[in-house]
């Protein structure tokens, strides 16, 4: 049984983060040092790109130092978008093209989190400091990989067969990454809320999320690996060689459901 259940904020979150992460090869300069420190610090870094030193930018800066003042877990790090030495982190983010002022907020494990614009709320900034498990999904999914989310009810749960037998097939091994978390964490309780997702369940549940933050389905422990598969074909995230046996079957149903043609 699935249920489509992922929620329109996370779906935000995922498809918005991993649109805005790309790869950048040039030499860093002291923000970007500043972003490393912050990660080994295990930090989130809130990147704070500005044109000028305006009320916007003033006010932007003012609310996450009140908002951050007594963690220890985030850091600010301006970024004037016209500095030649942070070019590569400006170009990371598109920065120069974004409304300003604008913070990028990147998790410990180089996640994005979130990009805001113009202004940003305490709210919005508490909320973009993420579990640890949903700070994994989301690097995963802007690595392009799949995540199959398993909520396990007790330490001494096992993955369900089925992930793991998906997880060896060599056609999905490489870009799948298995991702357990206990329900009773109390870390992941609001992300495990996002999501929808039973926590009360005896048994372990499934969460299968492809790129950029399509939730493919929800299954139990009894899901198979080939159910993993023809669902990830049905949603379109399968794969682009045609002669694989599930976009196969996919393009057979959908041919058979199609509307006959005038002749």
């Amino acid at each position: 049984m699935t249920w489509n259940v992922l929620s329109r904020t996370v779906i935000c979150t995922l498809t918005t983060a991993v649109l805005l992460t790309t790869q950048v090869t040039q030499a860093a300069g002291p923000a970007e040092q500043a972003v490393a420190e912050a990660a080994k610090e295990n930090q989130f870094a809130f990147i704070l790109f500005f044109k000028a030193n305006d009320a916007a930018t003033q006010q932007m800066h003012e609310t996450l130092t009140t908002t951050l003042a007594d963690r220890t877990d985030a850091t600010i790090v301006p970024v004037h978008v016209a500095d030649a030495q942070e070019a590569a982190l400006v170009k990371q983010f598109d920065a120069t093209r974004l409304p300003m002022p604008a913070v990028a907020i990147l998790a410990p494990n180089g996640a994005v989190c979130s990009v805001i614009p113009r202004q940003i709320s305490e709210q919005q900034a508490l909320a973009c400091i993420v579990s640890p498990i949903q700070a994994t999904c989301l690097k995963t999914l802007q690595d392009n990989q799949l995540v199959a989310l398993c909520v396990l009810p007790s330490p001494q749960s096992q993955i369900p067969a089925g992930v793991a037998h998906f997880k060896q097939d060599a056609h999905y091994s490489e870009r799948t990454r298995v991702i357990p978390v206990l329900a009773g964490d109390p870390q992941e309780a609001k992300f495990l809320k996002q999501l929808k997702i039973p926590t009360d369940k005896k048994t372990p549940v499934v969460a299968f999320i492809a790129p950029p933050g399509v939730m493919v389905g929800m299954f139990d422990e009894r899901v198979t690996a080939n159910e993993l598969a023809s669902k990830l074909a049905a949603a379109g995230k399968c794969c682009d060689d045609e002669n694989c046996k599930h976009n196969q079957t996919v393009k057979g149903q959908t041919a058979k459901g199609a509307a006959p043609t005038r002749r």
